[in-house]
């Protein structure tokens, strides 16, 4: 549920055993309803696809109630979870769930509101209406009202049945470069986010340019500077990037939701199992909220945050209005914001948001080093990560699953960087070179790892990590010693 993502060595060295695992609970069945599997007796498994990796903060939420569905039944009725159902080559990935599962591909969907919109279904927008919902208290008051059964109860013109209202996180403006901070900043800002009616008419009406792209496309789109800014949260920001900590777009709750035939198909104790693990799960989130302080502590550790001032937050707000005369045309959505209104006027509000220090960007000094071109470090390198080298290093990489020679291959081609190695998932991503510093962007994780490099006459690469790093990206990428220059360059695609 809420916490920060998984470490990447974590992630990369053990993907086969996940998916091991993963498959291990598939019973191998068509994707309907109340499937058998192995027989009569047999437990009976629903497929319920999640828009997110297993290592992301939504993922937590989402097997504890897969977990507590098992639980109450006694294993006779259990939930196969598809993470990244929607896949990461589409800009619309929940959306893309949505649909699996109104066709019958999927039994149950795990996704955020917000992309219910796209679908015509508007109960939920009055979640988006800018800057109504700005810290956690108000984010679960919402979720644990009435108001949260009475949105999803227009998930029945879908033909699916609402089970919860789930609270997430808040979202931020993540940029590179320059924060946004200003109404003038946003002016002509490009901004990635999911496909929302609601997010994009924010977007717009900031004068910024809502970019719809994958996950798998970001890092080329911002290699070629057409992307400025994510809305995200912390836990899952980029490395590298600049937060505007007190602008919060809105909270993002997450919908469970199952198809009506698939729950018609059930006992009328299945279907009560179903719902009594939804409320478990929605009770264990709210139990556990977020510190917005603690978050944002964990992010400095690659990022850094910016507060937006007063006036800046209030002229924002009042950009922002032409959003609430759209949402507020249709009647219940009006009424929902005002209902949010009044449980927010009776919310105490948090602290303001105290931003760690030396997390506050630095002024870039005059004469600073200049961009080099990235062919200078055009080549093919190897190195090799042994047992003894984790032992020494520690977490993650003496964690139970990695398993060691490990020989990574990195070939390094004009700006690009493809990294590969036996048995690994590869991966493709962008880096620059600035002075006697190199940064490689990884876009499946949405990180930046900068180190110093120095160069031997034979070609070796000899890396050294810039603080803060994640300790996984540091054994993967330097653990091994330095980088053994071993061939030309390669064609990346």
């Amino acid at each position: 549920m809420r916490r920060t993502k998984s470490t990447y060595i974590s992630a990369v060295l053990t993907a086969l055993l996940v998916a091991a695992a993963s498959s291990g609970c598939s019973s191998g069945h068509k994707s309907s309803a109340a499937d058998k599997a192995g027989g009569s007796n047999a437990p009976t498994v629903l497929r319920l696809g999640s828009n997110d990796r297993i290592d992301q903060p939504d993922s937590r939420a989402v097997e504890y109630f897969a977990a507590q569905v098992a639980k109450l039944s006694g294993g006779h009725l259990r939930i196969e979870l598809i993470f990244e159902a929607g896949g990461n080559q589409v800009p619309d990935t929940e959306a893309q769930i949505i649909r699996r599962v109104l066709e019958g591909k999927l039994d149950l969907g795990w996704v955020g509101a917000r992309a219910w919109d796209e679908f015509g279904v508007k109960g939920f927008q009055a979640l988006q209406a800018p800057f109504l919902i700005t810290n956690y208290a108000l984010l679960d008051r919402v979720s644990t009202s009435p108001l949260a059964a009475q949105m999803l109860a227009g998930l029945k013109s879908k033909d699916v049945v609402g089970l919860a209202l789930v609270p997430d996180l808040l979202r931020h403006p993540f940029a590179w470069g320059r924060p946004l901070v200003s109404l003038a900043d946003f002016r002509r800002a490009r901004i990635k986010d999911i496909p929302s009616r609601a997010s994009d008419a924010l977007l717009k009406t900031l004068g910024a340019t809502p970019v719809h792209i994958s996950n798998a496309a970001i890092g080329r789109v911002h290699a070629r500077h057409g992307l400025d800014a994510e809305e995200l949260s912390f836990p899952l920001a980029p490395s590298g990037s600049i937060a505007t900590g007190n602008i919060t777009f809105f909270g993002k709750s997450l919908t469970l939701f199952i198809r009506r035939n698939a729950f018609e198909r059930l006992t009328n104790e299945q279907r009560g199992i179903l719902r009594a693990a939804a409320r478990r799960t929605l009770r264990h989130v709210v139990a556990s909220p977020p510190s917005e302080d603690a978050l944002a502590r964990q992010f400095c550790a690659g990022g850094r945050i910016v507060l937006a001032s007063k006036s800046d937050v209030a002229q924002l707000a009042r950009a922002a209005k032409p959003v609430y005369a759209y949402l507020e045309r249709d009647a219940q959505t009006k009424a929902y914001i005002t209902q949010i209104r009044l449980l927010s006027d009776s919310t105490p509000r948090p602290p303001r948001l105290v931003v760690p220090t030396g997390c506050s960007p630095s002024p870039t000094p005059a004469g600073a080093a200049q961009p080099h071109s990235s062919s200078i470090l055009n080549g093919t390198y190897r190195w090799v990560l042994t047992k003894a080298a984790a032992r020494a290093f520690g977490p993650p990489a003496n964690g139970p699953g990695n398993v060691y020679p490990l020989v990574p291959t990195d070939v390094l081609n004009n700006g690009k960087w493809d990294l590969s190695w036996a048995g690994g998932t590869p991966g493709i991503g962008t880096y620059k070179v600035v002075g006697n510093r190199v940064s490689f962007y990884d876009p499946r994780y949405g990180s930046t790892n900068t180190f110093t490099f120095s160069r031997d006459p034979d070609g070796t690469l000899h890396l050294h990590a810039v603080r803060p790093i994640d300790r996984g990206d540091e054994f993967l990428l330097i653990g091994g010693g330095p980088w053994r220059r071993v061939g030309p360059a390669r064609k990346i695609p």
